[in-house]
């Protein structure tokens, strides 16, 4: 992505996670995991105007049941992109290892499904500033009410954890602080 517009980009990076084998891998998840990470992955596509990747969403949406979320995903991708304060870190969307940026915007998802919209906030607070966390965090909460319409729930735990996110949540930097219970 050549210009500033695209503030979402792919970037190397969490390099200790992936050299002492820790990097969670896509099929430690629950399909609803999956497929939320392969709809953030192949978000890319829909602010680039990919017809093909709209389309492929599309169906995908349709097969799953959860074709409503398909409108909060693509907004969610653009205050993404227009909030960023930094480079964040979606992969491509075959890649078997999820990033650390994938990671929190897992977990911030689940937050929505657990109604824990301030968590959900905090975490996006780490890639966008406030004002597109606020805005942010509603569109994530949409596109997780659908999915629990769904009955797709991503954590995998009594206390709405992803447990495949372990590592990535033990080594951030904000493991000790007031967010601790992020995972």
């Amino acid at each position: 992505m050549p210009d500033k517009e695209f503030a979402v980009r792919t970037v190397a990076r969490g390099a200790s996670l992936r050299e002492a084998g820790q990097e969670p891998r896509l099929d430690q998840l629950r399909f609803a995991g999956q497929m939320a990470l392969w709809s953030l992955r192949q978000g890319l596509g829909l602010l680039r105007g990919d017809i093909t990747a709209r389309e492929l969403m599309v169906e995908a949406f349709a097969v799953t049941g959860v074709e409503r979320a398909l409108v909060p995903l693509e907004m969610f991708m653009r205050i993404l992109a227009a909030g960023a304060h930094r480079p964040l870190e979606l992969r491509a969307p075959r890649s078997a290892l999820l990033g650390h940026d994938e990671a929190l915007l897992l977990r911030a998802l689940a937050a929505c499904q657990a109604g824990e919209r301030a968590l959900a906030r905090g975490l996006l607070e780490n890639m966008v500033t406030a004002a597109a966390a606020r805005v942010g965090t509603l569109a994530l909460d949409d596109m997780a009410a659908v999915f629990t319409l769904r009955g797709l729930r991503l954590a995998d735990t009594t206390c709405g954890r992803l447990s495949a996110l372990e590592p990535v949540f033990a080594r951030a930097a904000f493991a000790g602080a007031g967010l601790s219970r992020l995972h």
